[in-house]
């Protein structure tokens, strides 16, 4: 019995330690930290308060991300490697608003959107000519 419960024991602490936060991994250089907005033709963009907007960056090594866009346009990141990225505006209606609106609308933006450098700590992402605030 004491067994038994030795092994209990033994594989809830194994559990336990796998649990902990995911640890970022990435196989070269990274950035702590960095800010940013959303521009169309240079001018900083906003969104509907019953929007939720994210940005899907996509590494140029496969690795993607996703960056919770602010109603002002903004948003602050953590870690994220270093690199040239390709960039997705997804707009989607909020949890809790009253048109639901069906699927969020994606709007691709041109070329490599986002390039993250190492010492460089504020961005402008241009949304591009192609960009249409109501799609």
């Amino acid at each position: 019995m004491r067994v038994l419960s030795g092994l209990g024991l033994a594989a809830s602490l194994t559990v336990l330690i796998g649990c902990g936060p995911p640890v970022a991994k990435f196989d070269g250089p990274t950035v702590k930290e960095f800010t940013g907005r959303l521009v169309h033709d240079g001018k900083p963009v906003s969104f509907p308060a019953d929007e939720k907007v994210s940005l899907k960056a996509f590494h140029e090594k496969a690795e993607s991300f996703g960056i919770p866009i602010g109603q002002d346009g903004s948003f602050k990141i953590g870690w994220m490697p270093v690199g040239k990225y390709s960039c997705q505006l997804v707009r989607a209606k909020a949890a809790g608003a009253s048109d639901k609106g069906g699927q969020p609308r994606q709007y691709a933006l041109p070329g490599d959107a986002l390039v993250i450098v190492d010492g460089k700590t504020e961005y402008n992402i241009e949304l591009g000519k192609g960009y249409k605030d109501k799609e």
